[in-house]
């Protein structure tokens, strides 16, 4: 026969059955909540940590377009013909408004990984002051250049009194 429960018994089953219910809602989703919630916590702060570099990459925008477009002129996606075309065209008009003789002769292309060299051997014929204006001109260009050789002698000619053998490498990177 079951016997009614005392209001005292009642109270205490009552108590039991609620602190079961807590128990087994914290353990079954207070912890994972708060589990949870640490996760998140450490998302927040390296997202946190991202954002601000972003912010900081903001800030220097202006300055890395600026040294992007300096280093863009040594790039290219030309093929290596036409990088060399080009170049001889360069090197052609550079003379031609100083008014000089000039013979080219294109030696073939050497490429290293990621590393193009157009070689062009020149001869250039002209007065004093028209071939230091074309060297001047060559080495001042916003291309990469390598001059390997120079050399200036005397000739017989009275228009062209001076003559500059120079071997001149242009540097293009590749991506």
């Amino acid at each position: 026969m079951a016997r009614a429960l005392q209001p005292r018994e009642r109270k205490l089953v009552l108590a039991a059955t609620l602190a079961v219910v807590v128990c087994a809602g914290v353990s079954w989703l207070g912890f994972p909540l708060w589990d949870q919630f640490h996760v998140l916590q450490q998302q927040a702060a390296v997202s946190e940590k991202k954002l601000e570099r972003l912010r900081a990459l903001i800030t220097r925008k202006p300055m890395i377009e600026q040294q992007y477009r300096a280093y863009a002129a040594f790039w290219s996606e030309e093929s290596d013909e036409l990088l060399q075309g080009a170049f001889l065209d360069e090197l052609e008009q550079l003379a031609g408004a100083g008014r000089l003789q000039i013979s080219l002769k294109p030696l073939p292309i050497q490429r290293q990984g990621r590393v193009s060299r157009v070689g062009v051997e020149v001869e250039v014929d002209g007065t004093q002051e028209a071939l230091l204006d074309f060297l001047s001109k060559l080495l001042g260009s916003p291309t990469l250049l390598e001059l390997s050789r120079l050399r200036l002698s005397t000739t017989v000619s009275r228009e062209y009194p001076l003559r500059g053998s120079l071997l001149v490498n242009k540097v293009v990177f590749r991506r």
